[in-house]
């Protein structure tokens, strides 16, 4: 009895599918209908920010551009997953966006539909090898920005960066224009993956210890 009124008094997860084909949204309805722990809400990208436990994002019928702006809006944890992703297009937005937490590809059955969703709102992720493969490989690069991925120059520019040298301190110690500085520090950012000067010299002295 105790478990039955536990039962009764859970509120349902929230799963928002964002669509513009009315047809996907009657099948997932139907798909659902027999699970009483989700809330499906079919609507449109103008509530694409509004809370929900999971997004569900159906690549195949939204207009990219529209659909990269209002991702880039969400925060950075909110759970998202791709429906009707093709393979090669999964593995662009995924790229773009690793914290997409499942894809969905066209084929995917009913079975594997519900299981997923089961999955992503257990707070794990519903994502095919190769993608998981990509991931993993991608964040190994990021962690660990060996020496041979930079130039002399570069070494040099990430050693001054670490003792705390402006730009223009740096151009002074190395002989450089400002300008040339500048270009050197847009290579290391891409090159290790970091998002500002400092985190570029921590994990360059984290991954390569010795200096130039």
């Amino acid at each position: 009895m105790e478990v039955g009124r536990e039962r009764s008094t859970a509120l349902p997860a929230t799963v928002r599918l964002i669509t513009t084909n009315p047809l996907l949204g009657e099948l997932f309805k139907h798909f659902l209908e027999q699970r009483s722990a989700i809330e499906l809400q079919v609507a449109d990208l103008s509530r694409l920010a509004e809370p929900s436990a999971l997004r569900l994002l159906d690549i195949g019928s939204l207009c990219p551009e529209r659909l990269a702006e209002g991702v880039e809006r969400l925060p950075a944890q909110a759970p998202i997953a791709l429906i009707n992703a093709p393979p090669e297009l999964a593995l662009t937005w995924v790229a773009r966006y690793p914290g997409i937490r499942g894809v969905f590809s066209p084929q995917t059955s009913r079975e594997q539909l519900l299981r997923g969703l089961d999955v992503l709102l257990a707070g794990q992720d519903w994502l095919s090898r190769p993608l998981m493969a990509y991931l993993v490989q991608r964040l190994r690069a990021l962690q660990r920005p060996s020496s041979d991925m930079l130039t002399l120059r570069e070494r040099e520019i990430l050693c001054l960066v670490g003792r705390g040298l402006s730009n223009a301190a740096i151009g002074r110690a190395l002989c450089l224009s400002p300008h040339t500085v500048k270009s050197h520090m847009h290579n290391l950012l891409r090159k290790t993956g970091s998002a500002n000067r400092a985190e570029a010299a921590l994990r360059f002295h984290a991954g390569s210890p010795e200096s130039p």
